[in-house]
């Protein structure tokens, strides 16, 4: 009796273990697209903040250089996923893309500031869009949840800037906000 109901659970597992790995799959790809979103709003608010605080800055600084509030750090995801599996999914990328090999120069060109930045959920995004094959392994999977935890933060990070906050804080509140800034920058 057990092989009867060992087959069907067999088979369930196995669609359980597929739909788990385009769940995960599903959600690197998601926060890939909420993380080019949160750069677009957080260049903008840069922009602002430097635009807002400009004089602010330049009346501070005797030498007439410019001066910029630049978190640029924050575009870079900052991760734990292991050199190997960029190596690995970089390679069949690149193997798909390279113009030597009749592939895109665009997309190699992605791909290497893809790998560059760390950034394995857009790698993973051009290895779909060239047909690369990768591997769904426990270590892949483990992989693209150290990624998400690493894209999270970098969200959370670039939300929590001085220029994002100015930006996002309703205008009755900027006056005492442009106080507590100016004052952390050591400008009054």
């Amino acid at each position: 009796n057990i092989g009867i109901f060992s087959r069907p659970f067999i088979l369930i597992y196995m669609d359980l273990e597929s739909i788990q790995n385009k769940k995960i799959r599903n959600q690197l790809r998601y926060l890939q697209l909420e993380l080019e979103e949160t750069k677009i709003i957080y260049q903008n608010c840069l922009d602002t903040f430097n635009n807002d605080f400009r004089t602010y800055m330049l009346d501070s600084n005797p030498e007439p250089t410019e001066v910029k509030v630049s978190e640029d750090n924050n575009l870079k995801i900052n991760t734990e996923v292991d050199d190997d599996t960029f190596k690995q999914v970089y390679r069949k990328v690149a193997g798909k893309t390279h113009p030597d090999k009749g592939g895109d120069d665009e997309k190699f060109k992605e791909a290497n500031e893809a790998n560059k930045k760390k950034d394995l959920g857009k790698l993973l995004d051009i290895a779909d869009e060239v047909g690369a094959e990768i591997l769904l392994d426990d270590k892949m999977i483990s992989e693209f949840k150290k990624q998400i935890t690493a894209i999270v933060g970098n969200i959370e990070t670039m939300k929590t800037t001085m220029a994002w906050t100015w930006v996002h804080t309703p205008a009755d509140n900027k006056e005492p906000l442009k106080e507590y800034i100016l004052h952390q920058l050591g400008m009054i």
